[in-house]
C-alpha cells in the first residue's frame, strides 16, 4: 500500500478525498489539519507534530501553508501533490529546484477542467481574442481561480499575436498573460469556467462544470499514481496522464 498524508483533509475536497481513497490501493497515515477533528485516521493539527512517514503528501489545504506544507515534504523525502492555489512564480522556482521526488501541482482535478484548458490551446490558435469567466462558491480563497489563471497561462502561450487589445476599464477584469480574467463568487456553485473565445462574425464558447467535489476524485487518484512516475516538479494533471 502507498501511504499518503493528507494536508486539509477535512475540507470539503479533502473529505471527498478520504471517501474516494476507501477500498484502494492507498492507505491515508495520516491528516494535517489547523483544528483538531474526531477521526479514525492519525490527525495532526502542526508540522512538528507528524510522526508517520508516508511516501506521499498531498496538500489541498490553503494558500497560506501551502509552501511550508511543500517545504516540509520534500525536507522529509516524499513526493508531493499540491491541489492547493496560492503560490507565487518564486516560490514554484524554489520548490522546482529543490525537488528530490515528484512534485505535481494540480490547478484542478477535475478531468473536464482538464480537457476545457486542452481545448482552449487549440482553440487559441484559429481565436486569438480571448477572455475567461469563472464561478465558484464564496467560501473559496483565491479569486481569480488557479484554473482560471493556468488556463489563461496555456491559452497565451498557444495564441497568435493578432489578437486585438481589449479596452481597460473597471469592469474588464484581471489580466493573467495579458487576458481578461472575471471571477464571481456566488452561493450554489462548485467550480465552474467558460472561456469565449471571438472571431469574425463567429463565436466558441467552451464551458465546463462540476457539481461535487466527488467529481475531483478520479483525478487525485490519477494525480497518486502518476507522481510517483516522475522525479521533477510538473503543473497540470495533464503533464502526467
Amino acid at each position: 500500500m502507498t501511504k499518503i498524508i493528507i494536508a486539509g483533509g477535512f475540507g470539503k475536497l479533502g473529505l471527498a478525498i478520504q471517501q474516494g481513497l476507501v477500498g484502494t490501493n492507498f492507505e491515508i497515515a495520516g491528516i494535517l489539519s489547523g483544528h483538531s477533528h474526531e477521526s479514525e485516521y492519525l490527525v495532526w493539527t502542526t508540522l512538528d507534530e507528524i510522526d508517520q512517514e508516508a511516501d506521499i503528501f498531498l496538500d489541498v489545504s490553503t494558500p497560506a501553508t501551502v509552501f511550508d506544507n511543500t517545504m516540509w515534504a520534500i525536507k522529509h523525502d516524499m513526493a508531493v501533490i499540491i491541489g492547493a492555489t496560492g503560490l507565487t512564480d518564486e516560490q514554484i522556482a524554489i520548490l522546482r529546484d529543490r525537488a528530490n521526488h515528484g512534485i505535481l501541482i494540480v490547478p484542478n482535478f477535475s478531468l473536464s477542467a482538464v480537457l476545457l484548458m486542452q481545448f482552449s490551446q487549440l482553440a487559441a490558435r484559429y481565436f486569438p481574442d480571448v477572455e475567461i469567466i469563472e464561478a465558484h462558491n464564496p467560501k473559496k480563497v483565491d479569486s481569480p481561480s488557479g484554473t482560471a489563471v493556468q488556463t489563461a497561462k496555456l491559452v497565451a502561450e498557444a495564441r497568435l499575436d493578432t489578437a486585438q487589445k481589449t479596452n481597460d476599464g473597471p469592469a474588464r477584469g484581471q489580466r493573467v498573460a495579458d487576458i481578461p480574467v472575471h471571477a464571481v463568487r456566488l452561493p450554489g456553485y462548485i467550480a465552474q469556467q467558460s472561456v469565449y473565445f471571438g472571431g469574425v462574425d463567429e463565436q466558441l464558447t467552451l464551458t465546463q462544470s462540476t457539481t461535487s467535489r466527488a467529481a475531483f476524485v478520479p483525478g487525485v487518484l490519477r494525480a497518486l499514481e502518476g507522481v510517483q512516475k516522475i522525479n521533477k516538479l510538473e503543473i497540470g494533471l495533464d503533464s502526467i496522464l
